[in-house]
């Protein structure tokens, strides 16, 4: 199973000055299209939906190919980022902030910045590349007509060759139906919605979800000396560093993140790890330790009553297997390269649930708000052209799919292990722009 969410690598590129045009990028406002009932809309090259770094790193390519083409926002460049709580920090190491031109220049490349930052980092690159981008301008529809995409924004419809979806790798948010059974005195958010415990009514809070969200999210608590309830579903761990190196640096010079990605692949567990005050582990044996009432995957609700399933001890030994297995291939990978590595000196956390609780009572618990770290879905519905599998995702190969001039980027696991992160996406993104190219070369 390769790590898919705790490495990114760089990617090889001559940046070109700030500020510096690399080619046409404005759409020529002469273009039309003339549809068969009379109307007349303004035509584009190409349009990106989506100007975070996903867009912008395609619009870097795209303009390095002189290709004319737009990018189309419903908010701002970075504003995605700000959807995370208040503490929120990146999980990978700085150095991992490599989007085509634009490298991390900071003066910590083995920290991890903070949610505000991440944003600003985008809005920096966005200045850096000064892209031909339409911001608050949301597109409704996008459907094939007459050999075009025809767009639908909120001032008519722009038709365009080609199009690339680039509008995030966690979009929608999702919550089980299992919500619509408990009391409504309980309080309930989605984790995008969570900012800070004071946000929350005072009490015990359960966190559902034991990916990278929900682990953060209970650390958050915990250190804000809540009491908490973490109902675990698949779940996974390593550790932040391991025989001298950050965990992430190894993965990247095993070639993990390079790692071709399937459907399967993609729904592996995520990897609890933090960026969190310099970046540490996160454990279920060390949150049981703290004081975090671990219970297995939650089934139903009936007012105040939670049932769950599944041992928690099963659980908390399959997350440490996968650990095992990363710093197995760890160990082969220094041993086979012979490296000066220092000798592992992970601790082990001695400690142990107890017999699982097949319900909690929330009143009897003291339990006040639910948090759903349940993860995202896609949602294309208003893409009329049937390429779409399962859970949404649209059928692709490295972006390009079957639909002529349909293009995605920045999809969470599209191509390899960092498709969806800052180091990957920039690869994938120079792809799509050659593709492109090729096309309208050929007249396709």
């Amino acid at each position: 199973m390769p790590p898919t969410a705790i490495a990114a690598s760089p990617c090889e590129d001559d940046p070109p000055s700030p500020g510096q045009q690399l080619g046409p990028v404005a759409a020529d406002p002469g273009r039309a299209l003339h549809e068969g009932y009379g109307a007349v809309m303004q035509s584009i090259q190409i349009a990106v939906i989506g100007a975070g770094q996903a867009g912008l790193a395609t619009s870097y390519w795209l303009t390095k190919q002189g290709l004319d083409h737009v990018l189309l926002e419903r908010g701002r460049s970075g504003d995605s980022w700000l959807d995370r709580w208040d503490s929120f920090c990146l999980v990978t190491p700085n150095w991992t902030l490599n989007l085509p031109g634009f490298p991390y220049q900071g003066d910590d490349p083995d920290g991890f910045i903070l949610r505000d930052e991440i944003a600003e980092y985008v809005r920096d690159y966005k200045a850096f590349l000064d892209p031909p981008v339409r911001e608050s301008t949301e597109v409704t529809r996008l459907r094939r007509q007459g050999g075009s995409w025809v767009i639908t924004i909120p001032d008519g419809d722009l038709a365009a060759d080609s199009v690339v979806v680039a509008t995030g790798a966690f979009p929608f948010p999702s919550i089980p139906a299992i919500g619509e059974g408990v009391h409504p005195d309980i309080a309930q958010i989605h984790s995008q919605s969570y900012r800070s415990p004071s946000g929350l009514p005072d009490g015990g809070v359960l966190v559902v979800g034991s990916g990278q969200s929900g682990a953060q999210i209970v650390d958050d608590l915990l250190m804000d000396g809540r009491q908490v309830w973490f109902s675990l579903g698949r779940s996974a761990w390593a550790p932040r560093r391991y025989r001298g190196m950050d965990t992430a640096k190894w993965l990247h010079e095993m070639g993990f993140m390079d790692a071709l990605v399937d459907h399967a692949m993609r729904q592996q567990p995520s990897i609890m790890v933090s960026g969190r005050d310099g970046g540490k582990d996160l454990n279920l044996r060390a949150f049981g330790r703290d004081g975090v009432h671990l219970v297995g995957r939650i089934v139903g609700a009936d007012r105040m009553t939670l049932s769950f399933e599944g041992e928690v001890a099963d659980i908390v030994d399959g997350a440490d297997l996968v650990a095992d297995e990363i710093l197995g291939q760890i160990d082969a990978y220094i041993a086979k390269k012979d490296l000066d590595a220092p000798p592992e000196s992970l601790q082990r956390i001695d400690w142990s649930p107890g017999p699982t609780s097949g319900t909690i009572d929330l009143e009897a618990t003291g339990v006040t708000s639910i948090v759903w770290a349940t993860g995202y879905h896609y949602d294309f519905s208003w893409i009329d052209v049937d390429i779409f599998g399962k859970g949404g995702y649209p059928d692709q190969l490295r972006g390009v799919t079957s639909a002529p001039g349909l293009y995605f980027i920045g999809l969470l696991g599209m191509h390899t292990a960092r498709s969806g992160l800052f180091s990957g996406v920039g690869a994938d993104a120079e792809h799509i722009a050659d593709h492109i190219a090729a096309s309208l070369a050929e007249g396709r």
